[in-house]
Formats: structure tokens, C-alpha cells, sequence
């Protein structure tokens, strides 16, 4: 999803995705966190706003890689050499115990392979059949269920999702006929990322029982207007199917989805797969060093199976990819595979990077990839593919961080796309004037939060926050990495672990929005009084 923990790294890890993206646009200004405040301090900000990393799934930081993990096949005199240095040059920076990878080239699959055992400390190993969680993958599996209702007339994709769950009620001031079915699978029904637990109810009225029990939850902003990753978008959109094909969503996936795309290893059943024997077991370090490990039972949520809770392997994953690519195989109509596959909503982050259907888009040297990865509490997952060399890999790990930098090193041996070449950053500090004042946010949790945003140099923001019920307060200090993209310590434990992106609508002299995946800001209208920051 990228994850589904609620002290989970984001899509990467937040810290590691930052610091990537900071040494592959070296022109802009080094970001660094302020020193971290004192505890009292940090519960505060804590409690003000929580951190992105403590969400279930990525926030919009690009799968960009670490230039020497990228090239980690150097010297490689094989393709079976190039995979193994890219696999277990990034298993060891991450201390993943176990690993599968599948390839494949010019539409045929060239390799399936295991690495390490299924238990740190243990002697199975992991081969190419062994179960892996794939978490947010699950989003495309959930995307293809929709269309395929939408090509049967039972679904319009641009229908309120109140014609197929017309129980679904909102707080706010945004009522939920706003949100179309659209909406949902492009993240850009701005429903917030709700925080939940990963152990949830596990029959199939869970996903109608969640939907009828959202009054309390309150839209960032009008539906439509930005992207923002959020898992709800999918819990929902698999509702919609499930409504719309009168089946039980997870049985409709097994029957409509996995089995005609011959996904012979891949279920939402934990049971399923404990009893198949062949399974790894997930793996994440918490504060302290100690390591949770989980069984594939130890865990199960009906409600955010839609968004993240199947299991697969990597060779069923790269058979998927070259069923879309291959224009939808058995499983939808080569439109309905071709809309998935392109631009439907743009990041507005670096340019370039976009989002179809549970599908991102982005830039690759002198090629365009698609892709998703994933991180669940214990087991991360990266999906690669190309059309102009037919080409995919999967790598599935044992961990909660992705090995998405082997994933990405593999596709750099086979494909050699070249260096990815950004546009020149035009953004100006001069004109951050217009980020400054008064604004209203609201958390993913739906709680309201006031602050003030000012100008400090031409490389950083700050947010004075506070709320307006409890009276407590922090400041953030946004520091500029380049392309209007901002990043703050939330959690205020000294490393910069969230990104903020202001979204400019209708006057350029004022922007709109303020964009993290924890919270959205609303500029507000009302100017700030003469003689400068207010107080709470």
C-alpha cells in the first residue's frame, strides 16, 4: 500500500527517499532538519499533525534511486551476474533476510529466482514459488475489477460512488455524491489516508460496514482538485465492484481477476497460504531495534484488502504486467488496459510523473516506465514494466522497505535508458511572498488545525501551527528541495520525513492548497493583520 502499519515508512522510507532525491537534483540546496526539539516539544507536534511515515501508503516522493544502487550491475558479465549484484547489494544496505525476482524481456519471462531464506535466522529458502504480501500492487488488481464492471455497463466510471454505496455519508463540507467512481482510482477524491489497524474484520460485510460508518470523515478539499495518495480511495472502489457484480470482492478477484490473468499464486487468504507451506515471513525493525516478526496469518483487514492485502509471487506479478501490456489479455478489453496504463491525473510534483489507474507513470532515462511499489507491516514489494522492450520485474522482500533499488537496477541493465534528464527548476524564491499567511488544515484523522505560513531565506518556509481547541502548538520549518517540493520534520525527531507541494489554482499571486499526505491546507481568505506572525 505502502503500508499498512501505523509507524510504517511511507512508499520508500521517507528519510531514504529524501535524501535520494536531494543527491540526484544537486543544484538545489542541500535540505537539513532542524535539531531536534525536546520531548515535551515533540509530543506536541505529535499530537498537532503526524508525521507521514507514521501513514499506511507512499506520499507523492518518486521511486528515485540511489545512483550507485542503480548501477550496482557494473561489471556484471551476465544477465544472472547483473541480478544477483542488484539484489544483494541492496538485500545488504537494507538487511533483508529473503528475497524472489522475476524478469522478463521482449514479453517472455527470462527468470525466476530466490534469495535468502524465508525467516531471518532460519534454513528454508526462498525460491521463485514462494508467497510474499504484496501490499499497494494490490491497488492495480482492484483498478482492473472496476474496469472490467465499467466494460460490462454495470459501472460509469464518472458516476458518483453514492450510486453503487449510496451509504457512504461525509462530514465536512464536501458531501460524498462529490466523489466519483474516477476519483477514487486516481487518488484524487481527496478522502483523507485514514489511520487504522492492520488486524480488522475479516467477513464479507466488512468493506459495506466500514463505507456506512464514515460520518466523522472529512474531504482535504473538492474532489478533483489534486492528487493525494490515500488507501480509502481503494477500500471504496473495491466496494464499487463489489456492489456493481453482486460477488464478495475478494471472491470476485480470485474468480474474474487472478484466474484469468493465470495468477495461480496469489490470494487474499492467509490461511490459503500458511497451509501451502511455501511463505516468507515479514520482518520490521521498530525504535530500539527490536525486530517484529509475522507470520502471513498473524494479520488480516476485509476492509483494506482492496488496497493492500494480497499475496502473489514475483513470477504472477510479471505475468500481470505483460497481460496490461499485452493489451489486457483475458482479463479486460485493450481500452480499458490502455487507461489504466496512462496519464489520468498529473503529481504536480517533478514534472513528468503522473498516475493512470493504480499505475504510476514516470520517466526512466530516454524511456517511460510504469510501476507500483508497496510496504506492509513486514514485507515490502517494487513492480517494474516497460512496453517498448516488453519488459517487467518484480522484486518481493521479506522487509518492510522495498528492494525497489534492485528493481530499478535491473531494468537500467536490460534497458539502458540513459541518465533521466529533469527540467530546468524554475521555481523563484522571490515570489514565496505568495505562500505567505493565514491557513485552515485538516489532518488525516479529520481534526482541524490553523497556522501561518512565512518566508525565512530563499530556502525556507515557516509553518506556526496550532489547535485552535487544545491550544497546543509548533513551528515546522519547511526547508526547499527544488520544484516547489518543501520538506519538514513532523515528528520532530530531527530527520526530514515529509513533503509538502503548494497546488496554484486560478490566481498565481495566491496558492490554494498545501499538500502532505497527513494533512491538506486551505489558504484562507482572511488577511493577516499589520505587525506580523499571529498567535493562537
Amino acid at each position: 500500500m505502502d503500508t499498512l502499519g501505523r509507524r510504517s515508512p511511507a512508499r520508500r522510507a521517507p528519510g531514504l527517499a529524501i535524501a535520494v532525491l536531494a543527491a540526484l537534483l544537486p543544484m538545489l540546496p542541500a535540505a537539513s532538519a532542524a535539531p531536534p526539539l525536546g520531548t515535551a516539544a515533540a509530543e506536541t507536534a505529535a499530537q498537532l499533525v503526524p508525521a507521514t511515515s507514521a501513514l499506511p501508503g507512499p506520499g507523492p516522493i518518486p521511486a528515485l534511486v540511489q545512483p550507485a544502487l542503480l548501477k550496482a550491475h557494473h561489471g556484471a558479465a551476465t544477465l544472472d551476474d547483473a541480478v544477483d549484484q542488484c539484489v544483494t547489494q541492496n538485500m545488504a544496505a537494507l538487511g533483508t533476510p529473503g528475497a524472489s525476482v522475476a524478469v522478463a524481456i521482449d514479453g517472455a519471462l527470462i527468470l525466476e529466482r530466490g534469495y535468502g531464506v524465508t525467516r531471518r535466522n532460519g534454513s528454508d529458502p526462498v525460491d521463485a514459488e514462494t508467497y510474499f504480501r504484496i501490499a499497494s500492487i494490490t491497488k492495480q488488481l482492484t483498478a482492473a475489477a472496476v474496469l472490467q464492471q465499467v466494460e460490462l455497463g454495470t459501472v460509469d466510471i464518472d458516476d458518483p460512488v453514492t450510486a453503487y454505496v449510496p451509504e457512504l455519508e461525509l462530514g465536512g463540507q464536501w458531501p460524498a455524491d462529490r466523489i466519483t467512481v474516477r476519483h477514487l482510482l486516481t487518488h484524487s477524491s481527496a478522502y483523507p489516508d485514514l489511520p487504522f489497524d492492520p488486524v480488522g474484520p475479516t467477513d464479507d460485510d466488512a468493506l459495506a460496514e466500514w463505507a456506512a460508518h464514515q460520518q466523522d470523515v472529512a474531504l482535504h478539499a473538492p474532489p478533483g482538485v489534486f492528487w493525494n495518495y490515500s488507501n480509502p480511495n481503494f477500500n471504496l472502489a473495491g466496494l464499487v465492484a463489489e456492489r456493481a457484480s453482486g460477488q464478495p470482492y475478494r471472491q470476485y478477484m480470485a474468480q474474474h481477476v487472478f484466474a484469468p490473468a493465470g495468477m495461480t499464486r496469489t490470494t487474499f487468504d492467509p490461511a490459503a497460504v500458511v497451509a501451502d507451506g511455501n511463505y516468507s515471513y515479514g520482518h520490521q525493525t521498530l525504535p530500539g531495534g527490536f525486530e517484529m516478526i509475522y507470520a502471513p496469518d498473524d494479520y488480516d483487514n476485509a476492509v483494506f484488502a482492496p488496497a493492500g492485502y494480497a499475496f502473489s509471487t514475483a513470477g504472477d506479478l510479471v505475468g500481470w504486467a505483460l497481460t496490461l501490456m499485452d493489451g489486457g489479455g483475458a482479463v479486460l478489453a485493450p481500452s480499458s488496459a490502455s487507461q489504466m496504463q496512462s496519464p489520468q491525473v498529473d503529481l504536480e510534483f517533478i514534472p513528468g510523473y503522473s498516475y493512470g489507474y493504480g499505475v504510476f507513470i514516470e520517466p526512466f532515462g530516454e524511456l517511460t516506465v510504469r510501476e507500483h511499489g508497496g510496504n506492509i507491516l513486514g514485507w515490502g514489494s517494487s513492480l517494474i514494466w516497460e512496453h517498448e522492450h516488453r519488459f517487467a520485474v518484480a522484486v518481493l522482500a521479506n522487509t518492510i522497505i522495498a528492494l525497489s533499488d534492485a528493481a530499478y537496477c535491473i531494468a537500467d541493465y536490460l534497458l539502458q535508458p540513459g541518465p533521466t534528464v529533469h527540467p530546468p527548476d524554475t521555481t523563484d524564491p522571490a515570489t514565496w511572498h505568495r505562500f505567505e499567511g493565514l491557513w485552515d488544515f485538516t489532518t488525516s484523522t479529520s481534526d482541524t488545525r490553523e497556522g501561518e505560513i512565512t518566508v525565512e531565506n530563499d530556502h525556507q518556509l515557516s509553518l506556526f501551527m496550532w489547535d485552535p481547541h487544545s491550544g497546543g502548538s509548533a513551528w515546522f520549518t519547511l526547508e526547499h528541495l527544488g520544484y516547489g517540493i518543501f520538506l519538514a520534520d513532523l515528528d520532530q525527531d530531527g530527520e526530514l520525513d515529509s513533503d509538502f507541494e503548494f497546488i496554484e489554482r486560478g490566481s498565481p499571486e495566491r496558492a490554494g492548497w498545501l499538500r502532505n499526505r497527513s494533512v491538506v491546507g486551505v489558504r484562507r481568505a482572511t488577511p493577516r493583520p499589520a505587525g506580523g506572525a499571529l498567535a493562537p
